[in-house]
């Protein structure tokens, strides 16, 4: 399984990130697209290197693990 883990990783994490987000944008009363659109980039920022070093780590730790 060569791209495998990128495609569970990094969807986890960027929407993870991005959910968590727009719960604190809507908990704080900032409701609109653009609060949505801001929790997409910092989903995609914080969550597509966290994915990918997620990723690294699994197969670090246990290469032989597929």
């Amino acid at each position: 399984m060569k791209h495998g883990w990128r495609l569970i990783f990094i969807p986890l994490w960027v929407l993870c990130i991005a959910g968590a987000a727009v719960t604190v944008f809507l908990a704080l009363g900032w409701v609109g697209w653009k609060a949505f659109a801001v929790a997409v980039v910092i989903g995609a920022v914080t969550g597509i290197p966290a994915g990918l070093w997620n990723t690294h780590k699994v197969r670090r730790d246990d290469p032989a693990w597929s």
